[in-house]
């Protein structure tokens, strides 16, 4: 196993993407006051062609909800990568299949509270005149970052930085052998998604991939000279920089146990709730014994994760910087209202001293 003092290969690739990231010129630089900070950032939505294949098509009823609040609560909607999937799709068919939603992320843009950075599946957008051709149109003189640098202010004062990058940065699929990988997706596996109606994106349905990916950015952040925060996507995992792990999911076995009980014990048992119960309980209790690894410890909090705007169950998660506090929250709430669940929160001046 790598340490600290002993990165494995892939610790060095994902290190050196990284390093390569923030030491880049083009890279966005800008403060953000702790004071008066309203941003919420989203990534990984994957939208597609309204197919079998389109992983945001469950996610777009929340994702809209998030947005409407966040559009009049005065935040920035910072969208972190892989927003459309281009390798699977022509931004032609994205952008016609989805006039609503970039009319939503429109609107933050004409108010100037909008940030669009490229990750491995939207990697087009690198490109400035893919961009002038494509995005100009709904997000006039739009740039798209691969990352950007905030000085962390209050009164004045210095608290620390924080860095935003979509998170491939390094790894050989996404960046060296990135053309055939977008062509085994575009030709061999959407087909497939598209005859079975089957939506996945990796590395999000593959434990180790995404705890070794994780663990690599979070060593990247930990050792780097000067200590910033990392908030990336990429691995559609939400991990937030504590050692309080987030719930993501809506109930717990015990929950469900327990009013599978109670209503088995009531005088009137009401048999169709009972079974629909007992598939819950069985269905959360399958998926744990799925296993993958446990959580990873971060410590000192230098790592975040915004999870993905494409869950399966039609969820989506982000990251909210307001109040002084980052909050990882999760749209809809348990009730499956239009409304923010938040799922763990800190106060960020702490962390950054943590960090720092």
């Amino acid at each position: 196993m790598a340490t600290e003092h002993q990165p494995d290969s892939y610790q060095r690739d994902i290190a050196k993407g990284l390093n390569e990231a923030f030491d880049d010129e083009r890279t966005a630089e800008g403060e953000l006051d702790l004071d008066s900070a309203r941003v919420v950032v989203f990534s990984d939505h994957h939208k597609g062609a309204r197919d079998g294949a389109d992983d945001f098509l469950r996610c777009e009823r929340a994702y809209h909800a998030a947005l409407g609040y966040y559009l009049e609560a005065g935040f920035e909607l910072y969208v972190l990568g892989d927003v459309e999937e281009l390798w699977e799709c022509r931004p032609e068919e994205v952008l016609d299949a989805y006039p609503e939603t970039l009319a939503l992320e429109g609107e933050f843009h004409r108010q100037g509270r909008y940030r669009r950075f490229w990750g491995n599946h939207d990697d087009q957008w690198n490109r400035e005149g893919e961009v002038e051709k494509h995005l100009w149109p709904i997000f006039p003189g739009l740039t798209v970052h691969e990352a950007a640098k905030l000085e962390v202010t209050a009164a004045g004062e210095r608290l620390g930085l924080i860095f935003l990058a979509h998170g491939h940065q390094g790894t050989a699929d996404s960046e060296r052998y990135s053309w055939f990988s977008r062509l085994v997706v575009r030709y061999i596996w959407r087909p497939i998604q598209r005859r079975v109606n089957f939506a996945s994106t990796t590395p999000s349905t593959d434990y180790e991939l995404r705890q070794r990916h994780d663990g690599a950015m979070f060593a990247w952040a930990r050792t780097h000279p000067e200590k910033p925060v990392l908030i990336a996507g990429h691995t559609h995992r939400p991990v937030f920089g504590t050692s309080r792990q987030p719930k993501v999911t809506k109930r717990e076995a015990a929950d469900v146990l327990r009013e599978l009980e109670e209503r088995r014990a009531s005088a009137e048992p009401d048999t169709a709730k009972i079974a629909a119960l007992r598939a819950e309980l069985e269905f959360i209790e399958a998926a744990a014994r799925r296993g993958g690894p446990p959580p990873l410890p971060i410590e000192p909090p230098c790592y975040f994760n915004t999870g993905c705007c494409s869950f399966g169950d039609g969820d989506v998660t982000g990251l909210e910087i307001v109040d002084g506090q980052i909050r990882l929250v999760r749209w809809p709430n348990d009730d499956d209202e239009p409304k923010a669940k938040v799922l763990v929160s800190d106060d960020l001046r702490t962390v950054l001293e943590s960090v720092s």
